[in-house]
């Protein structure tokens, strides 16, 4: 009984350690570059001091040319996604997508 409740806090403090290093991530402003729509999320190339990269998140009315705001969460590589038939090199999924 008590190793199973050791077990319990354990993980409990791991997914507690992982959210809090997901709430302190990387934060990117860049300029939208280029944007599409699928399967409910937002795919936006930005374009920010040093870099261009693909990001998605929860879908969202965003155009060529706006600011947004990210924050890093998940990067994959060689993401395909089947929606848009596309397979991505490179690509950081967030939770949000802000416009500014």
């Amino acid at each position: 009984m008590i190793a199973k409740l050791v077990k319990l806090a354990a993980a409990a403090t791991l997914a507690l350690g992982m959210s809090s290093a997901w709430a302190q991530g990387v934060m990117h402003e860049g300029t939208v570059m280029d944007t599409m729509n699928g399967g409910g999320y937002t795919y936006v190339q930005i374009k920010d001091a040093d870099q261009t990269f693909w990001a998605a998140g929860p879908q969202i009315e965003v155009s060529k040319g706006d600011t947004v705001v990210v924050q890093e969460q998940m990067w994959m590589s060689s993401f395909t996604s089947k929606t848009l038939n596309r397979t991505f090199d490179k690509i950081l999924f967030v939770g949000r997508i802000d416009k500014k």
